[in-house]
């Protein structure tokens, strides 16, 4: 008999399943979760209460799935310009695999994602770039008179900045062209060395 957090886990998993191939095409619905999960409608109603919290649900499960992506590609052998390629690359690929609904509501601005989104920066985003500037001084590729204290500052700036361009955001596979060369911006306002964030061959 499963035991209640392995049945979580499964619809999870078979959320993430159906998110991944949907995209635009259709809406998931909670009975196609049941369905491939192997569980009773209600019985997700009853771990995640509605719809809406269960989707809130695989966005966080995204935003944490990126944040180890981007930990294993800093602490891996590669030269920093090919961590930081993997590091851009291995954030979209992440996210395009899952559907506009999911990747919409990791920018949602309820209260629960937003602490969320909050938390996960402090304990983990945050630590990651200091080892990302760490990283790129020792190789030469950042500036090493850089104060960190201000780039994180550097950082929260354009965070609220994209708060309020969130169109952009949300229809972002249609921006995709404009978002990558806002990255570059952002990239090269610290970068001591030219690094091609988007090399033709990744694409």
């Amino acid at each position: 008999m499963n035991t209640s957090s392995e049945k979580r886990q499964r619809i999870l998993d078979a959320a993430v399943e159906l998110f991944r191939s949907a995209h635009q095409v259709r809406k998931v619905s909670i009975e196609d979760i049941a369905a491939r999960a192997d569980v009773s409608p209600t019985t997700i109603y009853h771990y995640f209460g509605t719809r809406d919290a269960l989707v809130a649900e695989l966005a966080k499960r995204l935003i944490l799935a990126i944040t180890e992506r981007a930990r294993q590609f800093l602490r891996s052998p590669l030269p920093f310009p090919q961590k930081l390629q993997a590091i851009v690359s291995g954030k979209i690929s992440l996210t395009s695999a899952m559907s506009d609904e999911v990747v919409t509501k990791m920018m949602d601005q309820d209260p629960g994602m937003v602490r969320f989104v909050e938390q996960v920066y402090r304990t983990e985003i945050a630590p990651l770039w200091h080892e990302f500037l760490e990283a790129g001084k020792a190789e030469g590729y950042v500036d090493p008179d850089l104060d960190e204290e201000v780039f994180m500052a550097y950082l929260d700036i354009l965070v609220a900045g994209f708060r309020t361009r969130a169109d952009m955001l949300k229809e972002w596979r249609q921006n995709l062209p404009r978002l990558e060369q806002m990255t570059r911006l952002v990239f090269y306002g610290f970068l001591r060395k030219e690094i091609d964030l988007f090399p033709k061959e990744a694409k």
